[in-house]
């Protein structure tokens, strides 16, 4: 039987109003879909402690873009600016202060083009999150994700759920992350 992150999803809806630069791009419903992805991976992996920092972590991952290029420095900004705003919501549903400090390397790391040593202690939750987001590259391009970077084996298993999540979700846009998950449900069935 496959473990399952519990939170009360209905806590992290998005609003632009949260991202430094709305976006289409990169905004609620890319968001979305990598907390989607990121919770999809920890039932996959069995990594329930770490799906639940690297899903905190995504919540907040590219609320501190200033623009939609190529781009380095969001993911410290993020960690930097917006995990101190949530810091309540993420340790009301279980991270420790300890946890912060994960989820802020996992936000860093996440925009950045070097990767953490496999022996790491947070590389699952740094993987995770980082596999998540690429998943939902298919927003930029049919042939945009590389599977070669993806990191867990277990990743590469649903590449074309990603883009079946990802088509269905502009087509018919949700209006908040249980919405998506739906969506998310219904491909799965």
């Amino acid at each position: 039987m496959k473990t399952q992150l519990v939170l009360p999803f209905s806590e992290f809806n998005l609003n632009e109003s949260q991202f430094d630069h709305p976006s289409r791009l990169h905004g609620v419903l890319h968001t979305y879909r990598v907390m989607a992805h990121v919770l999809r991976l920890g039932e996959l992996t069995g990594r329930i402690t770490e799906a639940r920092n690297a899903f905190f972590a995504a919540y907040i991952h590219d609320m501190a873009r200033k623009h939609d290029g190529y781009c380095t420095q969001h993911g410290t900004d993020a960690a930097n600016l917006k995990l101190p705003l949530y810091k309540s919501l993420f340790q009301q549903n279980g991270a420790s202060i300890n946890d912060l400090l994960i989820i802020g390397k996992a936000t860093t790391m996440h925009s950045l083009g070097n990767e953490l040593p496999a022996n790491d202690p947070d590389w699952y939750t740094v993987a995770i999150l980082k596999d998540a987001d690429a998943l939902d590259r298919i927003r930029l391009g049919e042939n945009d994700l590389n599977p070669s970077y993806l990191r867990l084996s277990e990743t590469h298993t649903f590449v074309d759920f990603a883009k079946q999540l990802y088509y269905k979700s502009v087509s018919q846009p949700g209006k908040d992350f249980i919405s998506i998950m739906e969506i998310g449900k219904s491909l799965q069935d």
